[in-house]
């Protein structure tokens, strides 16, 4: 039998958290489905010091620890389950998953995004033994000892995760196809950390050797090998919307009046349509925007002026 409730939130990304909190507060009984650790893309975040209420920073890790305190504090439960299909039928939105189907009069979005898959000769073959996204899948606490990695991007998100795997005591390479494009802060930080940067350098090519993994580059007009224990790339992302009837991608087409989508009672937040404005402020105040739309959109439907 189908589960009905009056809202549903995808994601305990900032977010979602967010949206919880507020619509919890308002009377509401929110539905907030994650299916990995929640905190999203903050989790990995080295150092997060543009976030108010923290002077000296704070790493993403214990931020996303305290937003999931607060949601326990006032008591929304975070429902484990991977999203499989949302779809809009009979005015109302079906969201299938893995414990089942649950019914809402409207839904939040805020599933994030995903690493881009790096487009190069044979990498495919290496992802998730060699070759990783995020920082946190790479096995370095089942290999000991300091470990060469190759870091491939030039964004914000390269240069922090190079930071996160740097103050671990590993040996980083940073590949850029262009100059870096990070905040020059960042870059400042991971050349005092002692990272090679290589620039202008295109990659091609992965094999594994005898001492681990090759990476074949073209550096200008020159041919290089760069060797590696693992590689990660942080190449950028993509909004994470594969999960939606292809009758409801079609209301993410216009960004201009998110939260708010031309479907009644659909609302986006945070970095699923926020493209390279992800930050954890933008985040939050994203999923309070949402979370006051549907309180009005609910009352308006049940008649409550």
């Amino acid at each position: 039998m189908d589960q009905r409730n009056e809202v549903t939130i995808l994601g305990a990304g900032p977010a979602g958290i967010a949206a919880a909190i507020y619509l919890k507060r308002a009377g509401f009984s929110p539905t907030l489905f994650e299916k990995q650790q929640p905190g999203g893309l903050l989790r990995h975040a080295f150092l997060v010091e543009n976030y108010p209420g923290f002077p000296r920073g704070i790493t993403g890790t214990k931020l996303a620890d305290l937003f999931v305190k607060h949601l326990q504090k006032i008591g929304v439960a975070i429902t484990k389950s991977e999203v499989k299909r949302v779809d809009h039928q009979n005015a109302a939105f079906c969201v299938k998953t893995d414990n089942g189907v649950f019914v809402s009069s409207a839904i939040i979005i805020a599933s994030g995004n995903n690493p881009k898959k790096i487009q190069i000769t044979d990498a495919a073959l290496f992802e998730g033994t060699r070759l990783f996204y995020e920082p946190s899948s790479i096995p370095l606490k089942e290999t000991a000892g300091k470990k060469r990695i190759l870091v491939i991007g030039g964004g914000d998100i390269a240069f922090d995760y190079s930071l996160t795997l740097l103050e671990r005591g590993h040996e980083l390479t940073i590949l850029c196809r262009s100059e870096p494009v990070c905040l020059p802060l960042l870059k400042k930080r991971v050349l005092q950390k002692k990272a090679t940067l290589q620039v202008m350098c295109v990659p091609q090519k992965i094999w594994k050797n005898h001492k681990g993994l090759l990476l074949q580059c073209r550096q200008q007009d020159q041919i290089k090998e760069c060797s590696a224990d693992f590689i990660l790339v942080a190449c950028g992302r993509d909004q994470n919307i594969s999960f939606l009837h292809p009758n409801l991608t079609k209301y993410f087409d216009n960004q201009k009046n998110f939260p708010q989508t031309s479907l009644p009672g659909l609302y986006a937040a945070g970095d699923v349509v926020r493209g390279t404005y992800r930050q954890t402020g933008v985040a939050v105040g994203d999923g309070i925007h949402a979370a006051m739309m549907v309180q009005n959109y609910l009352k308006e439907k049940a008649g409550v002026s």
